[in-house]
C-alpha cells in the first residue's frame, strides 16, 4: 500500500499493518520501505565537481544540491559538499534578498 504522510514524505507499507488505540502499539506487519524522491541529475556541482541531485523539502520547495551532501545525526553536523541552489517556481534561480550595510536585511523602522 502507497501513503504520503502528513509532511510529504510517501512510503510503501503492509496493507495488514494497523494501530491499536487501546493498547497504544502496532499490530500485524511491520513492513515499511521509504521512497526517496531524489532524482539524479546531469549537472555537475560547482564546487567539488560530483553529480547534483534535484529533490524537495517538506514544503514543496525544490533545490539542486550535491549529491556528497549528507547529515551526522550523532553530532548534528553537515556532511560532505555544502553546494545548494534554489529553484523557485519559474526557470530562473532563486536569490536570496540583499544585505543592508551592517549585513542584516533592510527592516522598515518601526517606533515603540
Amino acid at each position: 500500500m502507497l501513503q504520503t504522510t502528513r509532511y510529504g514524505k510517501k512510503m510503501k507499507k503492509c496493507s495488514t499493518g494497523g494501530w491499536d488505540r487501546e493498547a497504544r502499539k502496532a499490530t500485524g506487519c511491520d513492513y515499511v520501505n521509504w521512497i526517496d524522491e531524489k532524482q539524479l541529475l546531469d549537472e555537475k556541482c560547482p564546487k567539488c565537481g560530483e553529480k547534483l541531485v534535484m529533490t524537495k523539502t517538506t514544503k514543496g520547495k525544490k533545490l539542486k544540491k550535491c549529491s556528497t551532501a549528507g547529515w551526522d545525526a550523532k553530532n548534528k553536523i553537515a556532511t560532505g559538499c555544502d553546494y545548494v541552489e534554489w529553484i523557485n517556481g519559474s526557470s530562473e534561480k532563486f536569490t536570496p534578498p540583499s544585505s543592508g550595510p551592517n549585513g542584516d536585511e533592510e527592516m522598515p523602522d518601526f517606533e515603540v
